[in-house]
């Protein structure tokens, strides 16, 4: 059996992780070696027991490996082992970096050291949504590779506002194998990252997307996140803050925005920030700023807003918004303009590129 296969088949074992896979490898030499010998032998040796010796036996009388390969070949994924020149060097910063990275997609040795990860809730308000949207079309026309999660939310945003940069590029992490795509709304947009980025699963192609897995996947986003994490917006007690804490606990910087102080997908930003966890960031400024003497090849391009003139009534609205998104009733009476004058002025401001209308008459300024 060639040692990749059997590294393929170890890497599936049932209550088998990473470490102990590699300390079965490093006591018999080898992947190969290993599945050589007898389950029960496996199942005496310390920490292991007779609940692997039970998956084990199981997953070898079932075959799923085989299934696995099928689908490795059927959707053209690449298999990269730990070993390999290939495989990321940051992950081998994880005291259980996966045996097997899956990929559909490039990985890119030199850009990719120049990652963020951007991640967040899934619950996303319409401030974050557009933060994070914002912040990852900008960084990547600085010459930054996103990292993120795929998910619903603040995840998405962010491999959408990658996407929409020339040249933008994304790798999108999953808590489930490259087959079982969750969720499943964003197909479009995972075959978009194929193509300018990278989808990459630590779990066997057919892998659902259990609940499990997911906190497991925080850890590769925050390694791939070379250059640090920055959370746009996250709840005290959520997949967006252990993947935070986790980059601080890899040594990794942690940029964090505020939002409002009365809003629970917030709480999180706000208590790494007083922990002193996370470095209060308000713009993409902010965060170039940490790598203007960086020795990796970055492009500083400063963001532009729309170059047309304001009229003298417009530029005083624009002075009087909010910084949050708001409705076109709550923007009345802050102003104080008749709905009519208000109507049009905020038109004419989205127009200019200066505000930005979402559904419900709920508008923005533009930072």
């Amino acid at each position: 059996m060639e040692e990749l296969q059997a590294l393929l088949i170890l890497s599936s074992m049932p209550y088998i992780g990473s470490i102990k896979a590699r300390f079965l490898m490093h006591h018999y030499g080898s992947a190969a070696a290993v599945l050589q010998i007898p389950p029960e032998e496996i199942s005496a040796l310390p920490g292991f027991g007779p609940k692997i010796l039970q998956g084990w036996k199981k997953n070898l009388h079932d075959r799923a490996w085989e299934q696995n390969l099928s689908l490795i070949e059927k959707l053209q994924a690449d298999i990269i082992p730990f070993n390999s020149p290939r495989y990321p060097k940051r992950l081998l910063d994880i005291a259980d970096f996966p045996l097997i990275l899956y990929v559909q997609g490039q990985l890119l040795k030199d850009e990719d050291q120049r990652s963020l990860a951007v991640v967040g809730t899934r619950q996303a308000s319409v401030y974050g949504y557009e933060i994070a949207k914002q912040i990852s079309q900008q960084l990547t026309r600085a010459g930054f590779t996103i990292i993120s999660g795929l998910a619903r939310g603040i995840d998405t945003a962010a491999h959408q506002g990658a996407l929409e940069s020339e040249g933008g590029r994304t790798i999108a992490v999953l808590g489930s194998g490259l087959s079982r795509l969750y969720p499943t709304e964003n197909a479009a947009l995972a075959k978009k990252i194929c193509h300018s980025g990278a989808l990459i699963s630590e779990f066997s192609m057919a892998t659902p997307p259990d609940k499990q897995n997911f906190p497991q996947r925080n850890r590769i986003v925050s390694a791939m996140g070379v250059l640090g994490t920055i959370l746009i917006e996250a709840p005290e007690h959520s997949g967006a803050m252990l993947t935070a804490r986790l980059a601080h606990e890899q040594g990794r910087p942690v940029y964090a925005f505020p939002g409002r102080i009365d809003q629970e997908t917030f709480k999180g930003n706000h208590r790494l920030i007083k922990e002193k966890k996370a470095e209060l960031i308000e713009n993409v400024e902010d965060v170039l700023n940490r790598f203007r003497n960086c020795p990796l090849p970055l492009k500083f391009k400063e963001n532009q807003k729309s170059s047309i003139p304001l009229e003298k009534e417009e530029e005083d609205l624009i002075e009087r918004l909010p910084i949050q998104e708001a409705s076109i009733e709550e923007l009345m009476l802050q102003t104080n303009y008749p709905i009519a004058r208000l109507n049009s002025l905020l038109m004419s401001l989205v127009l200019k590129k200066r505000v930005k209308e979402y559904p419900g008459k709920i508008y923005k300024k533009i930072n």
